[in-house]
Parts: C-alpha cells; structure tokens; sequence
C-alpha cells in the first residue's frame, strides 16, 4: 500500500508550524510527521491537524542538542533518566495527538567510552522504550544514519539496525527505513526495502544526493513507488525531504506514484 505523509519539519518550513499542516492538506496529503513537536503543546498540533483533516503519524524522540550536533542519546552512557524522560514526553504527545509510532535517533559515540558500552546502553533504553510505549498503544522505531553525513553515529547502516533489533528482541521495536540514508550507505534500496518489510514501521524518501524531491538524485522512485504500492506494506511513506516553499508543482512527482 501507498500512502503519503509529509514532513513538516523539512517541507513547508518557511511557514508557522499550524500554518504548515494547512499547506499540507492543501497539497493533497492526508497525514504529516514532524521531528520533534515540543516547541508547540501537544493539544495546540491536534487542534490544527483537526482543522485541516490531517492525521499526525510520526514524530521523534526527543534526540538531545540536535542544533548542536547531538542525534540522540539513547546510546549515551550517564544519560539513562533523561532519555526515559524524554520517552514519555513523546509518549504523552503521541497520545495526544493520536499518533501511533515515535522514532527513536540512537545517538553518536561519545569520546571516552567504547562502542561495545554504548551498545549495551543502547539495547537497555530500548527495552525499556518498547516496554513504556507498548503500554501506551504506540510503536517505537529507529533508523540508521549514514556514515558520510553523521560519522560518529552509532548505527550506520541498516545491518546495524537489523543486529540492534535482535538485541533489543521487543516486538514493538521497528525500522524506519529512509531512502536517502540507505542509499548513501551502498544499500540496494528496493532490496533492503523488500528483505526488510516485515521489521518496517515506517519508510520516509528524498533523493540522494542533496536530499531533494524525487526526480532531482539518483533514486528511481518511480520504480520504488510502484514496489511500495505492490508490498504488503501497510504503514505511511513520509516526504521528509527539503523544500522550505513548495509551489503548485512542486509534488509533480505525486503522479510517478
């Protein structure tokens, strides 16, 4: 199945957060993600995705300093208690909203410690994330970044995802599996995308390189949206690439689908 949501943290961005939900309606999307929505209260986002008739079905985890360079601190030794923090902050807002899936961004190695420490923090805020989430109806999911664009991150592909989940060993524990970072690690993204169908929880695109709209990279969406269509795929498939003033045709991609 195909479904497109839009990601109003990297689309839309020249406007205010409500006005943003608005513009994506009118644009034809039916539901939108947001990174991190804390700036806002939550009851302030349910009230303009009312408004607009649009369902939110992703946001994250608060990561950290992000604007500082942190993503995440789930693998962050000495930072247990404000990671659970911040995973019931996304639990209260995901109810809230009726957003059913939070993601999770893992965090880069800290200098000083191992990687096999941050592994084993790690994998035990994850249990303990899936635990509190799936007493709250909602999912959890997390992503690799990849390596050329986030060096120290501690997942750096989807392999590493994939080992990460099998630790972890919690049923609500999925992928988000992102076009643009798959692809820039050297992964086959419609392989990675098939072999792993059954650990996704949620796919988001944009192109490589630069992170722009379908058709301006490398990726042959018009194939991948065909493959999405046909996979027993029953998640959103999240525009999360940059465009801060989208124009009328600027989602002329919306017919490769």
């Amino acid at each position: 199945m195909l479904r497109f949501s839009a990601n109003i943290s990297t689309l839309f961005t020249a406007l205010p957060v409500a006005e943003r939900i608005q513009a994506a309606a009118r644009a034809g999307f039916k539901a939108v993600e947001m990174q991190f929505p804390y700036d806002l209260p939550a009851a302030t986002l349910r009230e303009a995705a009312h408004k607009a008739g649009v369902e939110f079905v992703l946001i994250n985890i608060p990561a950290g300093d992000f604007a500082g360079g942190e993503r995440g601190i789930a693998c962050l030794p000495g930072r247990e208690a404000e990671f659970l923090r911040g995973v019931r902050l996304a639990g209260d807002y995901a109810n809230t909203l009726g957003c059913p899936r939070v993601n999770c961004l893992a965090g880069n190695l800290p200098e000083g410690e191992t990687p096999e420490q941050c592994w084993d923090v790690l994998v035990e805020n994850l249990r303990l994330a899936a635990d509190m989430l799936t007493v709250r109806g909602v999912q959890l999911l997390v992503e690799p970044l990849n390596r050329a664009d986030n060096p120290r991150f501690i997942l750096n592909g989807y392999p590493d995802a994939d080992a990460l989940l099998t630790a972890v060993g919690k049923d609500n524990l999925t992928l988000q599996y992102d076009t643009y970072h798959a692809h820039a690690g050297g992964e086959d993204v419609l392989e990675g995308l098939t072999k792993r169908l059954m650990r996704i929880g949620h796919i988001q695109f944009s192109d490589y390189p630069g992170r722009g709209a379908p058709g301006t990279g490398e990726l042959n969406f018009p194939r991948l949206f065909r493959a999405i269509r046909n996979l027993p795929y029953e998640g959103w498939t999240g525009a999360e690439y940059l465009c801060p003033s989208p124009g009328p045709g600027d989602f002329a991609w919306t017919a490769a689908a």
